[in-house]
Order: C-alpha cells, then sequence, then structure tokens
C-alpha cells in the first residue's frame, strides 16, 4: 500500500514536470520566433520603417530603457536643486543652522534661568530676607566654594580711600545744601 502511494505521487511529479518542460520550450520558442514591426503610411500605404523583432530583443530594450531611466533619475536627483523638493530632505546648511540655533536656545535658556536666580536673590535682600537665604539663591548662580577671597593690605588701602572720597563728597554736598 504504501509503495503503490509513492509510485503515484512518482507518476504525478513526472507529469507535472513533463508539462512544465513543454510549457516552457512553449515560451522559449515564443520568445525567440522574429516578427517584424513595420510602419506605414495611412494614405500611400508606402513602408516608413521595419524592423525585425523578438520576444528577448524587445525584453532587453525595454529592461536597459527602465535601468537607464532609473538611473538617470536618480543622478538628477541627487546632483542638482531638485532634491530639496524631496519632501522631508533637509540640506546640510540647514540642519547645520539648526543644530546652531539649538545650542544657541539652550545657552540662553541657561542664562536666563541664572538670571531670575539672581533677580530672586536681589529681590529677597530688597525684601529684608535673611543672608542665608541670599546666599543659597546666589550659590545657585556661582558655587562661592570655589570662589578664594583674600583680603590684601591694597585692598584695605584703596577701600579706605573711597570710603573718605565718599565721606568729602557728602561733606561738600551738605555745605552746598546748607548755602
Amino acid at each position: 500500500m504504501g509503495s503503490d502511494w509513492f509510485n503515484t505521487i512518482k507518476e504525478k511529479g513526472a507529469a507535472i514536470r513533463l508539462r512544465l518542460s513543454s510549457k516552457w520550450q512553449d515560451f522559449s520558442e515564443r520568445m525567440r520566433h522574429k516578427r517584424r514591426l513595420v510602419v506605414m503610411d495611412t494614405d500611400t500605404f508606402k513602408e516608413q520603417f521595419s524592423m525585425e523583432l523578438t520576444g528577448v530583443n524587445v525584453f532587453t530594450v525595454v529592461g536597459i530603457s527602465a535601468i537607464t531611466l532609473i538611473v538617470l533619475t536618480t543622478l538628477l536627483i541627487a546632483f542638482t536643486p531638485l532634491r530639496g523638493l524631496i519632501p522631508g530632505y533637509i540640506k546640510t546648511e540647514q540642519r547645520e543652522e539648526i543644530l546652531r540655533s539649538a545650542h544657541t536656545i539652550d545657552s540662553l535658556e541657561n542664562v536666563i534661568q541664572q538670571n531670575e536666580v539672581l533677580i530672586s536673590a536681589i529681590q529677597d535682600a530688597i525684601d529684608g530676607k535673611t543672608h542665608t537665604a541670599v546666599q543659597q539663591k546666589a550659590d545657585e548662580i556661582v558655587d562661592n566654594r570655589k570662589i578664594v577671597y583674600q583680603h590684601s593690605k591694597e585692598d584695605s588701602l584703596l577701600r579706605r580711600e573711597v570710603e573718605q572720597r565718599h565721606k568729602q563728597q557728602a561733606a561738600s554736598l551738605k555745605r552746598t545744601v546748607k548755602k
């Protein structure tokens, strides 16, 4: 029983191969059969142009024409300003400008944030809040631990000189107001 089943499948496979083989041979013959393409004048029936063609020649010419058209279109788009018309395509100059703008925006946002903290610290100082609250806000802007303050003799002398000038200007203003 098993061998009968195998033999029937084997026979059917051979029959299918034979049919495919004959169809392939028919197709191959039709592709190689010569045909004549004639262009005639309709009024005089005079032959203007004629050419012998086979299916293989037509297939080859159409294939090469399609490939040539695709390559030329690709080159035309790639190396001319037409590529700017493709949706989603960004020019390299535009991409660089976008990156510079994004970097500038980030920098400006940081500066604005620092200025807001500074203004808030100044407002707190004006409102008379404690020095520690003002100092904490100032520390958010600049880390004061990194800055080393040292008073030199020249600095102290300059401070005294500026204070004396300020007192002299205040005294001279009082005299002019009294007069």
